[in-house]
C-alpha cells in the first residue's frame, strides 16, 4: 500500500510543503495499492499529472504538481463514482474506502478556491 497526499495551497509554497506540522492541515491523505490506481483515480476528478517535478521535499519520496485542479464528485453522483471506482480497480467495498474516498472528495470541496494542487507520496 502506498499513501498519498493532496495538498491545496494558495501558491507554491516550499517552506510550507517542507515543515510537515504545517502541511497536516492543507492536506488529505488517501492509501491505494499503486501509482496506477492514483491515476485512475486523478481521471475519475477529472485531473492527471504534469510534467514538472518539485525539488526534495522532506519526508516524502517523490511529488507532482497536477495539471488541473480535480472537480469534486457531487453529493447525488458519489455512489455511481464510488461502484464505478470499484470496478475500475477491483478494490474491496468496505466502509475503509467509502470513508477516505468520501473524506477526499469533502476536502477537495471545501478546498475548491484553492490555485495549486500538489500531490506527495509519502514514505
Amino acid at each position: 500500500m502506498k499513501h498519498f497526499s493532496f495538498v491545496l495551497l494558495d501558491n507554491l509554497d516550499l517552506r510550507l510543503l517542507n515543515d510537515l506540522e504545517s502541511r497536516i492541515e492543507f492536506q488529505e491523505t488517501i492509501c491505494l495499492q499503486s501509482e496506477q490506481e492514483l491515476m485512475v483515480l486523478l481521471n475519475c476528478f477529472n485531473s492527471s499529472v504534469s510534467n514538472s517535478s518539485l525539488p526534495k521535499i522532506k519526508n516524502v519520496d517523490s511529488s507532482f504538481v497536477l495539471n488541473e485542479s480535480p472537480t469534486p464528485i457531487a453529493d447525488g453522483d458519489f455512489d455511481d463514482f464510488y461502484s464505478t471506482w470499484l470496478i475500475k480497480t477491483s478494490r474491496k467495498n468496505n466502509m475503509d474506502e467509502y470513508g477516505q474516498l468520501i473524506c477526499l472528495n469533502g476536502f477537495l470541496s471545501s478546498s475548491s478556491s484553492k490555485k495549486v494542487v500538489v500531490l506527495s507520496e509519502a514514505i
